[in-house]
């Protein structure tokens, strides 16, 4: 341990705010995955994964870190998957929007995020994408359209082990890896009084300007 003055830190943290205190440390690395473990076979294993479809923004990516370390009792149940390609790389932007959840959580990397997913269903793993809307012509095994379904309405099936996915910013999941879900979920926003559309059958429209949600909050509202 070093004590120095301000200057020497806000060098050492490139000017960015550090509260007094700078770590060196080493490279903190993703571990590669190509099989989720089911929780059936392995006790370990978590029963609920967050996949995170090139989710590139390290904001985003700490919060998300943060919502599946909380919500999951100090990240024991819920395991995260992310991208190793064109996905924010652990950095200490991560690690400051996380509030530490980085260094805690065990955050798994996959080359082939659609084929992964494709195993965990053929395991039984439930894997529920979030979209606005199902992509068409997506079928079941039983060959039954695959709809998309609000949060609200959504069951809970407590025997199988479940995989939600979030695609990126402003692009969502990819078409690969939204055909390899076996359901979607959504969010729905407030609906509010129509001012452009007199027609729509009950005065309601989607709130104005505004028709998603940040990836942060999504995953956390989906994990609660």
């Amino acid at each position: 341990i070093a004590c120095v003055d301000k200057g020497v830190l806000n060098v050492l943290s490139g000017n960015r705010p550090h509260q007094g205190y700078v770590l060196r440390c080493g490279r903190l690395d993703f571990e590669s995955i190509s099989v989720l473990p089911h929780p059936g076979e392995d006790d370990s294993a978590p029963s609920v994964w967050l996949a995170l479809d090139e989710v590139a923004d390290p904001q985003n990516l700490g919060s998300l870190l943060r919502s599946a370390h909380f919500l999951g009792g100090g990240g024991a149940k819920v395991g995260i998957l992310v991208c190793s390609k064109n996905s924010a790389p652990p950095s200490p932007v991560v690690s400051a929007a996380s509030a530490g959840a980085l260094e805690l959580c065990e955050v798994y990397e996959t080359s082939n995020l659609p084929r992964i997913l494709k195993r965990a269903a053929e395991d039984g793993f439930r894997i529920l994408g979030a979209a606005a809307e199902a992509p068409a012509g997506l079928t079941d095994a039983d060959g039954n359209a695959i709809t998309c379904t609000d949060l609200s309405s959504c069951v809970t099936k407590s025997d199988a082990p479940l995989v939600l996915v979030l695609g990126s910013e402003g692009h969502g999941l990819r078409n690969l890896v939204a055909r390899a879900c076996t359901g979607f979920v959504r969010i729905p926003g407030a609906a509010v009084p129509s001012a452009i559309d007199n027609d729509d059958a009950d005065g309601l429209a989607p709130s104005a300007g505004v028709d998603s949600l940040n990836v942060g909050v999504t995953g956390a509202i989906l994990l609660w």
